[in-house]
């Protein structure tokens, strides 16, 4: 496997060529986008180069016994939390584990890794303690986070991470697109069950804006969690993420993130579409209902 399997623009590539071939890894990596399945084997595929033993610059090689115990998810130099799923509770004794433990010296070589799966799911007081383990690491220690969504993130953590975004990092929005995200986040602010079908029914006959109207309303609530935990956030979507703060808990927002994920994913499979339609409308309700 190379990182031409992976989605990834020319210019991530780039990036990773040259943190391989000139073995310079960022101590802490974000990697968001793409799907749960895809940003996790890129972090394995990362992690393994991180740990190859070959000496040229070919890495992860596939041959040396770093690489075979990766594949086989047997090396103890790479340790793994979380879960592969955007919906869970990632509990600050996690990332108080991974503190305690990130002073531990590797076994088998000179360096150890930890993937830390989907941290958007990290409340404060998780990343607050992992932060600090962050800001000095130990030499021997490199940290890849995976999470749908940079902006979820704490400016704190961003700052110390470099970041790698897979597939299209940066969306635009058509504006009927927006426009009707926008009357779809106000319907789930006000949680009215039939303002939330009546705000979604143009969708009935616009299949074309589903997918572009999941990612905004993403988006919109993304900033929303950022401007919840650092009162920070893009000034495009200001309005919007205070308006959605001002009527759902935190908790209520990562449940609507997990849900329209669920639902862009459902819609690219083909699912029957007057049916996603109606589950959009019973899983959005679902998540401001909590």
């Amino acid at each position: 496997m190379t990182l031409d399997n992976f989605n990834l623009s020319d210019r991530e590539k780039k990036i990773l060529t040259s943190y391989i071939e000139n073995d310079s890894f960022p101590h802490t990596l974000l990697i968001d986008g793409a799907n749960i399945e895809g940003r996790t084997e890129f972090a394995k595929f990362v992690a393994n180069a991180i740990l190859c033993q070959s000496t040229g610059t070919d890495k992860p090689c596939g041959k040396c016994s770093a690489c075979i115990k990766c594949a086989a998810d047997s090396n103890p130099d790479l340790k793994q939390f979380g879960e592969e799923k955007e919906s869970y509770t990632f509990k600050v004794e996690t990332s108080r584990e991974i503190r305690k433990d990130a002073f531990v010296i590797p076994n088998d070589s000179d360096r150890k890794v930890y993937i830390i799966k989907e941290a958007q799911n990290m409340n404060d007081a998780s990343e607050n303690a992992l932060l600090k383990i962050l800001e000095e690491p130990p030499h021997f220690d490199y940290f890849i986070m995976t999470c749908s969504s940079k902006n979820a993130m704490l400016d704190t953590v961003l700052s110390r991470s470099a970041v790698i975004s897979m597939g299209d990092a940066e969306e635009s929005f058509s504006p009927e697109a927006l426009q009707l995200s926008d009357s779809i986040m106000s319907a789930l602010c006000e949680n009215n069950e039939l303002k939330i079908v009546e705000a979604l029914s143009p969708l009935a006959s616009e299949k074309q804006l589903f997918e572009e109207c999941m990612s905004c309303l993403g988006v919109m609530f993304t900033q929303a969690l950022k401007f919840k935990k650092a009162q920070m956030c893009s000034k495009e979507f200001e309005n919007e993420a205070q308006s959605i703060c001002a009527k759902l808990s935190q908790t209520k927002i990562y449940s609507v993130i997990n849900a329209l994920s669920a639902l862009k994913e459902k819609f690219k499979q083909n699912a029957n579409y007057n049916l996603l339609l109606t589950n959009t409308a019973v899983a959005l309700k679902g998540a401001v209902n909590g």
